[in-house]
């Protein structure tokens, strides 16, 4: 490899024959390349072998793939020994590049896109509140798009039915009327043409499981007219997760939108014999319709308390002043213990950050653990802390080697559910520093279920073609510059439940959009990510 020591005393003597290159290096006049990776074993994000080859970079495109030759290049940058693949594309994250513009949890796990707003919650429309205030609330995607500056990787967004519904009927649980169904569906063409990559719902959470099965597949029409995907959180992943996972491909399939199947995963223990009923289902959806799920590679979740609390308690924003009457305490119990049960109970809930400085003693203990500590029930301790704070938790109600199963079926791409972060405390899930080489760690070395081929297109041309991403996903001439080149032997996690916030390691070369984003390991604080709107015309639908 170049170093940049010598390169730069070599661009210093030859300053007169220098121009300036697009993503901040000199260039040659009369260099074809700024940019060429030499010597690496391509994998190429279709699943075909890897195969050495040299991927040579002009501007911000991969400009030629194979045995370059000793061409001139502004930068030459020696990976023999290290997998040249497409930068991973995270199809659900919950990143805010406007807050952490540096992605220093994503661009060590090779990750050049983030695609935001899943779960039913979106930045717009107008998404203001006590976490998002009203000088960074968005109009539309549109608004959003703007308020970033430079960015360490790209982010893309889904609209959000929640955040919707709530913008059009306000924090209530009833149906809408024809005229607020149709305020409803104008926002969502709005974000389409504005370049939103799809729908996304998150029917376990308030205000999204108040709407009726119709009234997503009115919504999901828009989708699909606008050929973007469907992207839910289904209204159940524990007890009733068969249903749920049938009401999600029958709103695909009555709306004619593609469906993508938000972290698939089965909660508590008397639910998992369902997988086999689940996988079943969604084999035999694909037969006649677009159907795929994503997956990430840990036995835990991660979500808010208030998760298990019934959908009325939040009607009209009063579910602190409800938790701090207790009579209307006693009409939730009910419905929050039934939750809690179905997932495996309070002991299999630890308690995560969102805590008030009274109570974070209790970070990272069990629910009923805590609960004997302070001598209450778990039921009142968690009313409790959810009226001093915005409680998260983790919860370790699903079993790992289902979770190994459906990461590795074929229609699986990989995906965080974690944001771009910067390390910065003990709280949190490892899945925002640690999803992707984790999959190579366990899935590829350690089970030997995957292929290294096989990971690489969980992580590129499937997410890329689920969102219709027609210039990312693959290594050929003409795509997007955006590559990761990582120790295949090397690349792991570091995250774990007591320290989640571990950088990963054995990225040793990141690009994105022709720049260098990460140097033999270093992030390089280089800023060349862009907000992602779909193209107008759409991608082919096709199905692996």
């Amino acid at each position: 490899m170049t170093t940049r020591r010598a390169f730069l005393r070599g661009a210093l003597a030859a300053a007169p024959t220098f121009a300036f290159a697009p993503h901040g290096w000199p260039r040659a006049r009369g260099a074809p390349f700024d940019l060429v990776l030499r010597g690496g074993t391509v994998v190429d994000g279709t699943g075909a072998p890897g195969r050495p080859a040299d991927v040579a970079i002009r501007g911000d495109r991969i400009a030629e793939v194979g045995d370059i030759g000793s061409v001139e290049a502004a930068r030459v940058i020696d990976v023999r020994g290290l997998v040249v693949a497409p930068g991973f594309v995270d199809a659900h994250a919950h990143s805010d590049l406007r807050r952490q513009p540096t992605a220093a949890s994503k661009v060590l796990q090779g990750v050049t896109i983030d695609v935001c707003g899943p779960d039913g919650g979106s930045p717009f429309p107008d998404a203001a509140d006590a976490d998002e205030p009203k000088e960074r609330a968005c109009a539309d995607f549109a608004a959003w798009r703007q308020q970033h500056g430079a960015i360490a990787i790209d982010i893309g967004a889904y609209v959000g039915h929640g955040t919707v519904r709530q913008h059009v009927l306000g924090p209530v649980g009833r149906a809408p009327s024809g005229d607020e169904l149709a305020a409803m569906r104008r926002l969502l063409a709005t974000a389409f043409e504005q370049g939103a990559l799809g729908l996304s719902s998150g029917l376990e959470y308030f205000p999204g499981n108040a709407a009726a099965t119709d009234e997503l597949v009115q919504l999901c029409k828009v989708a699909a007219a606008h050929d973007r995907p469907y992207v839910t959180h289904i209204r159940n992943e524990d007890d009733r997760v068969v249903e749920a996972v049938d009401e999600a491909i029958a709103i695909a399939r009555r709306s004619g939108a593609p469906l993508l199947v938000s972290h698939l995963k089965i909660g508590g223990s008397a639910n998992w014999p369902k997988l086999e009923a689940v996988l079943a289902r969604i084999e035999a959806a694909r037969k006649d319709h677009e159907v795929h799920a994503d997956c990430y590679p840990y036995d835990a979740w991660h979500t808010s308390l208030a998760t298990n609390f019934p959908a009325w308690s939040k009607e009209g924003g009063r579910f602190v002043e409800r938790l701090q009457d207790p009579a209307e305490r006693e009409r939730m119990r009910a419905e929050t213990e039934a939750a809690v049960a179905a997932n495996g109970g309070w002991g299999t809930l630890m308690l995560g950050n969102g805590l008030a400085a009274v109570d974070r003693d209790l970070l990272g203990q069990r629910l009923d653990a805590a609960a004997r500590e302070r001598s209450v029930e778990p039921f009142q301790l968690a009313c409790d802390l959810l009226t001093r704070g915005n409680v998260s938790i983790l919860g370790f109600g699903i079993r790992e080697d289902q979770m190994d199963t459906i990461l590795c079926q074929p229609w699986c791409l990989v995906a965080s559910d974690g944001s771009a972060a910067v390390a910065s405390g003990r709280t949190g899930h490892p899945r925002s520093f640690g999803t992707f080489p984790r999959v190579f760690r366990r899935h590829v070395r350690e089970l030997g279920r995957l292929s290294v081929e096989e990971a690489v297109r969980k992580m590129t041309s499937l997410p890329a073609t689920v969102l219709r991403l027609a210039d990312r996903g693959t290594i050929a001439a003409g795509r997007l510059a955006s590559l990761v080149a990582f120790d295949a032997a090397a690349f792991t996690d570091r995250a774990t439940w007591l320290e989640p916030q571990r950088y990963a390691e054995g990225v040793r070369f990141l690009v994105v959009n022709g720049a260098v984003a990460v140097d033999a390991g270093t992030p390089t604080g280089v800023r060349a990510g862009r907000v992602v709107a779909r193209q107008a015309a759409p991608a082919p639908r096709v199905q692996r």
